[in-house]
């Protein structure tokens, strides 16, 4: 099942549910119950082919995808 991250249109506040596909739009929030949510663009981590460990932003070169390079809480797309 997905983790999908969301924030309250009504509380500001931030909050990630492990919800199945369809369900993904249907959901409160988890602080104040309100169904005024919006789902948000989540960040993830990628693994380097024969590497034990998960690589996370900061370590992504994007070499093969593009020119696109986002770590640091800041993305490197224009």
């Amino acid at each position: 099942m997905p983790l999908y991250e969301y924030r309250c249109s009504d509380c500001k506040s931030q909050f990630e549910l492990l919800v199945s596909h369809e369900q993904a739009d249907d959901v409160a929030c988890a602080q104040c119950g309100s169904e005024n949510v919006r789902r948000l663009l989540s960040v993830f981590a990628t693994q380097r082919v024969g590497a034990a460990s998960a690589v996370g932003l900061e370590e992504f070169s994007g070499g093969a995808g593009g020119s696109c390079s986002c770590g640091g809480g800041s993305c490197g797309c224009h």
